[in-house]
């Protein structure tokens, strides 16, 4: 397919699906690839059209769109189930499935989505242990030295911790997105979504330390190597995962998004509310931010009630 060579062809940071390609695409029906080129025009990210195209190339394999039905949907999801899709990715084809229906009803192409009233597939609740005070500590001695390395990935940790941020959008950081004078960071999440997100004093201080370790500006983003390159996203991840082990964190996940589950969970531990942490992760819905909320537990709603109790409040 040419989408497939155009894939295969180009790394990950140059892709680009241009509408010819989507044009000739004879792997999809020309409903998907109008459907597509809807989503470019939109300026929906490369990511995100390709999950689109690999989701419906393979539900529509052999099959008009017009003509499939509620029934032949839940066989399709069933089948991925039964071939040992993990239940994250049969909820994936689902929302893109039901997506891609809606848009039809939108383009007046059908009257009714097939999908209509049909319950999404479960999903598991998983258990995301946050980094205990203990790891946090050892990360920071391990980096607590003065070479550049352990500057940079001490000021790393710090904005981690202190805004919640994505592993892509970490990566992504450019060095005019630093504004110490609003005290904030400019992030450019999903779907090419920016948002402003304060830094406190300490990633403040990290930050500059970091900054001025590093010297020159020959490079546009943040984060550089110890050759003075930009640090890309798998960098990033792999200094996480080799500090993590370092450092024995037990429990919880070594990854970057245990930074952001921490962030959250400890945003709310110190009386923040989950309509500005929604703000704060540049979560699309508010369904997205009460897993974090669903974390907490009595213990932390008697710390917060301490001092937040209404009555205490009305009659103060």
């Amino acid at each position: 397919m040419a989408l497939d060579r155009l894939l295969n062809h180009h790394s990950q940071s140059r892709l680009d699906i241009t509408l010819d390609l989507l044009l000739s695409d004879a792997s999809l029906p020309k409903l998907a690839r109008n459907y597509l080129i809807s989503c470019k025009v939109e300026n929906k990210s490369q990511k995100y059209l390709r999950l689109i195209r690999d989701v419906l190339s393979r539900f529509l394999s052999n099959r008009d769109p017009l003509s499939i039905t509620r029934d032949d949907i839940r066989l399709y999801l069933l089948t991925l189930h039964e071939s040992g899709f993990k239940p994250t990715s049969v909820h994936i084809h689902y929302r893109t499935i039901k997506t891609f229906y809606n848009w039809l009803i939108g383009e007046e192409i059908i009257s009714k989505n097939p999908m209509q009233n049909m319950d999404p597939p479960k999903l598991p609740r998983p258990v995301i242990l946050p980094f205990t005070l203990k790891d946090i500590g050892n990360l920071f001695t391990l980096c607590a030295g003065r070479s550049f390395l352990e500057i940079r990935n001490n000021a790393i940790f710090c904005l981690f911790l202190d805004t919640g941020i994505r592993l892509e959008e970490m990566s992504r950081l450019k060095l005019i997105d630093v504004d110490f004078d609003s005290e904030s960071v400019n992030i450019m999440g999903k779907g090419s979504k920016g948002r402003k997100v304060r830094i406190g004093k300490s990633a403040r201080r990290a930050l500059l330390k970091y900054l001025l370790a590093r010297g020159d500006d020959s490079w546009p983003e943040l984060w550089l190597t110890e050759e003075h390159r930009p640090l890309t996203k798998n960098g990033v991840d792999i200094l996480v995962k080799r500090y993590c082990r370092a450092a024995v964190v037990s429990g919880a996940r070594p990854s970057a998004h245990t930074f952001r589950h921490t962030a959250a969970i400890n945003y709310l531990r110190n009386g923040g509310d989950q309509f500005t942490l929604q703000i704060m992760l540049g979560h699309s819905s508010l369904e997205m931010t009460r897993r974090y909320v669903s974390s907490l537990g009595a213990d932390d709603m008697f710390k917060i009630h301490q001092t937040a109790s209404p009555l205490d409040k009305m009659l103060k």
